[in-house]
């Protein structure tokens, strides 16, 4: 399965990021932190994945972050989500 990264990935993937190293973190640091592995990490960083409401909640909780910027995140995997969703329902089968 070919692995495509859209612009809310891109956009969520660099938020990540920046959050992790804004707090000083290496991948294998947030995964030993969080404990996600560093491929999950490292491919939602990149946009290639969508992460889950559980996987955005832990790292909200592991960097601390303010409501705020947890809610930013959530509304970009959302938009990706719904993004995915109605372009799976326009494909004919």
């Amino acid at each position: 399965m070919e692995r495509t990264v859209t612009a809310e990935g891109a956009s969520l993937g660099t938020l990540l990021r920046d959050i992790r190293l804004d707090r000083g973190m290496t991948q294998e640091q947030l995964g030993e932190a969080s404990g996600l592995s560093v491929r999950s990490i490292r491919d939602l960083e990149r946009g290639v994945c969508c992460p889950r409401v559980s996987t955005l909640r832990l790292l909200t909780q592991t960097w601390n972050l303010p409501e705020s910027q947890g809610a930013e995140l959530h509304r970009l995997a959302r938009t990706w989500r719904d993004r995915s969703r109605r372009q799976r329902r326009a494909v004919p089968d």
